[in-house]
Parts: structure tokens; sequence; C-alpha cells
């Protein structure tokens, strides 16, 4: 039987604590508004895939990351099955980016 994973669109979090035992994650949600405010959005706890340490490590070594995980985030059961670890530098790139294009579409 074939395997389908449904993966959520990439999250941006910070990590407010990592249990590598368990295998679980404490982050917080992040939005990133029209004029570059960063918005916490919900506290999440999830699972991290046990197949592959490198996640725990990248979320150990990182304040913020973005996420995916196996289908839709609900009642904090979801799966971090990749993490990329972002630096404070990549996050104002992000919001710079997300003011360009605020102004971009304003102007059309």
């Amino acid at each position: 039987m074939i395997s389908s994973r449904i993966l959520s669109p990439v999250m941006l979090v910070r990590v407010n604590g990592v249990d590598s035992m368990k295998s679980r994650v404490k982050v917080t949600q992040l939005d990133i508004d029209d004029f570059g405010s960063v918005i916490p959005l919900k506290k999440l706890e999830l699972n991290v895939s046990s197949v592959d340490d490198s996640i725990i490590q990248t979320l150990k070594n990182s304040l913020y990351a973005a996420i995916f995980t196996e289908d839709i985030i609900e009642e904090n059961k979801s799966v971090i099955i990749l993490a990329n670890g972002m630096t404070i530098d990549e996050l104002n790139r992000e919001k710079s980016k997300t003011i360009d294009k605020a102004a971009n579409a304003r102007q059309i």
C-alpha cells in the first residue's frame, strides 16, 4: 500500500522549547502583517518525526524556524517532518519581502 502524506503550508514559528526525550517541541505560530510586524497567532505543542534527529537539532539551535507538518495542525497532534532554522536576519528579510509585496499590491 502506498502511503500518502498531506503537507501543510510552510509555517513560521518561534521555538519556545524542545523535549528531545519525548520528540516534542513547543512553538508559537507567527504571521507577518503588511507593515512587517511579527504577530503571534497561537501556541502549539507538536510532535517531531522520530525518523531523523536532524529536525530536533535544527529546532534546538534556532529561535525561529519555517516548518512543514503532516496533515493540518489540529489539537497539537501534528508531526513536524521538515524544519529550516532561521536567524533574526533571515526573519528581517522575510519581513521586508512582506512589506514590499503589500506596497506593490496597494499601487495596483
